[in-house]
């Protein structure tokens, strides 16, 4: 079937669901920045549903979504000019070997103190001057412990505190009760760490708290965890300043347009606002969270902070997407499209997300390769790679060309002329005027007098970094101040203010349940070659690591009788999986690190196989129910979950 046909049968089905049930019939699971991701939210703006959905709510958008609330923007820093750097569940050394990973190794080199909090001894360790080998989901009790130990001892920027935060009071009665002898109870570290820790990281500027995804995917605390980071950088005076975490753009970048000039926002009317799924629950992170953003962001000068992204912040939640699949309720969700997205290996409950693909009418998937989720659907198309596609290469400080490498292989195209394709069966014909993505590209280079093709000639172009600019501009917060007491999240019914709950499957949080599960579960920790469920089919990665492993501690592995390298059953209250043992003594004995992202291309593509998707998956262990979530915005938790490991 060539592109052309592919694409009149889908827009063909699709207009057929969209007369029977309304456009927001349509559902979608998008990647990790696979694609554009701007070109899809045009797409469903334009279409009129707001049914996006995908890994958002546990990969770096709590962080973002809550910095905004906070103090307007999401703030990063160079590792490189920090004089501390706290690596907080940041195992760059596997996560972000290009980029985190060297600047780690170069902030050593420069003399920076080196803290790593992080249950797991990674490679930061062996550069850290201390190790904080805390107890897994109890991150945010730790913060508050150092947000206290901060303001008992005025350890705190006072002048920034006084002129340009609100809630201060509030925040200091708040955290009183996080004693460093409370919080070593709730961590397991020793109070001496705590304390020591708390005072480096307050006294030395400037300072820098990197954000990491491993506080993301602690489900219940999460979003708070991101709320409580930020109140740390606020306080300390490490926000906008040189060596510190910064979240503007510099005037010369801020000309190029971005994603919000693109993904037509108005597009989509008050009405198919309100029919998004899981806005009743989590209304932070749908549209009437964004749209607080969006207002707060508009009283800034025109580009001095980037408005806030549609697809990281303004979501559907994935359990409302997927029950209303099979459910049929509140309505019916008959349609989805996975780009760049493999649900199946991706989200918790994969049989509950078997049954809502399989009870769609009509799934549509743009891969790279073959996947579970892909064997579901009823069109595949084949997605062109990074290489095969230009794009522009934009942070806060610099602007650069990436044009293709090679022209697509084989039947490839990018996103763009998948969503165009359909756009343009679908009534949206003067709604798509860029022709192909380096039209796109030049649209957004225009204000810079520049082509895509003239930035490639000259590779890119750095802004002048500014700091401070809140001085004559404020925050973009409804105060136009830091928020440590956040207005945003009050209003949405929301904890404004960071409290610590234990979670739900954890020694502390249900102690028999732990009688029958005694060891502490973490999920998600990346390891190479693999990132995520990908690189499974490549003879040369699997070589490397062949099978998906399980870590123990030695000790815990001769208690249990087990031997490495064993083939072993993982068992959680939530599922079963097989996996072979690993020990190592990186791993706390009341520990086990289960590998994600696991299936087998080299098994039976068909049902009920499906590439043995079900047998090694870690999200088999994992609960997406409420109560294990996150309030704020519905974070599931990978991690901080409770298992029992025995012979296979």
């Amino acid at each position: 079937m060539s592109w052309d046909q592919a694409l009149d049968e889908v827009a063909a089905r699709l207009s057929r669901l969209r007369d029977a049930h309304g456009p927001e019939t349509l559902g979608f699971t998008h990647g990790t920045s696979r694609t554009h991701h701007w070109d899809c939210r045009r797409f469903y703006n334009l279409f009129g549903s707001p049914n996006v959905c995908g890994a958002n709510n546990i990969c770096m958008c709590p962080s973002y979504a809550t910095e905004f609330a906070t103090y307007g923007g999401m703030a990063r820093g160079n590792a490189r000019q920090a004089k501390c750097l706290v690596v907080w569940g940041k195992a760059s050394a596997n996560s972000s070997p290009i980029q985190a990973w060297p600047a780690t190794q170069q902030a050593r080199r420069n003399g920076a103190t080196i803290i790593v909090v992080d249950p797991r001894e990674i490679e930061e360790v062996a550069l850290a001057d201390m190790w904080l080998q805390i107890r897994p989901g109890t991150d945010l009790a730790l913060m508050l412990g150092w947000i206290r130990l901060i303001i008992e001892e005025e350890l705190y920027d006072a002048d920034f505190v006084a002129q340009w935060t609100v809630g201060f009071d509030e925040l200091r009665e708040a955290v009183r009760e996080y004693t460093p002898e409370k919080v070593s109870g709730i961590t397991w570290l020793p109070v001496e760490q705590i304390t020591a820790a708390a005072r480096i990281y307050a006294t030395s500027k400037p300072a820098q708290l990197p954000y990491a995804y491993g506080l993301d995917k602690q489900g219940i605390n999460s979003t708070q965890c991101a709320r409580a980071r930020a109140i740390l950088r606020s306080i300390t005076g490490n926000l906008e300043i040189p060596g510190g975490e910064t979240f503007g753009q510099t005037p010369e970048v801020a000309r190029v347009r971005g994603e919000f000039d693109l993904v037509a926002a108005e597009a989509i009317g008050p009405e198919q606002r309100a029919k998004q799924l899981g806005a009743d629950t989590y209304p932070f992170f749908g549209f009437p969270g964004w749209e607080r953003n969006l207002a707060n962001n508009r009283k800034l000068p025109k580009g001095q902070v980037n408005p806030p992204s549609m697809y990281r912040t303004c979501v559907a939640h994935i359990r409302d997407v997927f029950q209303a699949a099979i459910t049929k309720k509140p309505y019916p969700i008959t349609a989805m499209f996975s780009v760049a997205s493999n649900p199946m290996l991706s989200f918790p409950d994969p049989k509950m997300v078997f049954n809502a693909l399989t009870a769609l009418e009509l799934y549509v998937v743009m891969e790279y390769y073959m996947t579970p989720s892909a064997a579901l659907a009823d069109y595949v198309f084949p997605s062109a790679t990074t290489v095969e596609q230009p794009e522009l290469w934009v942070t806060g400080g610099f602007c650069m060309a990436c044009p293709p490498g090679i022209e697509p292989l084989y039947e490839r195209r990018d996103t763009y002329q998948f969503y165009r394709g359909l756009g343009l069966r679908l009534g949206q014909e003067n709604d798509w005027p860029w022709e192909n993505l380096e039209q796109a590209c030049d649209f957004r280079l225009e204000p810079t007098g520049l082509t895509f093709r003239e930035l490639t000639e000259q590779y890119g172009f750095f802004g002048t970094p500014e700091f401070k600019r809140y001085e004559t501009s404020g925050f973009g917060t409804p105060s136009g101040k830091v928020e440590l007491y956040s207005s945003i999240f009050e209003e949405l019914g929301c904890e404004p203010l960071p409290t610590y709950k234990e979670p739900l499957w954890s020694p502390a949080g249900n102690s028999d349940l732990a009688r029958e599960f005694p060891l502490i579960l973490i999920t998600g920790s990346r390891f190479m070659p693999m990132y995520h469920s990908e690189q499974r089919q490549i003879a040369s990665a699997r070589k490397v690591n062949p099978d998906p492993l399980v870590l123990l501690h030695p000790e815990t592995a001769r208690e249990l009788g087990l031997e490495n390298d064993q083939w072993v059953l993982v068992t959680s209250p939530k599922g079963k999986i097989r996996m072979r043992l690993r020990t190592s003594t990186r791993i706390h004995p009341r520990m086990a690190d289960a590998q994600h992202g696991w299936w087998f291309p080299e098994r039976r593509q068909e049902l009920p196989e499906l590439f043995g998707v079900y047998e090694s998956n870690a999200n088999m262990l994992c609960p997406l129910e409420p109560e294990h979530c996150s309030p704020e915005i519905g974070s599931w938790p990978h991690s901080a979950l409770l298992c029992r490991v025995e012979a296979a």
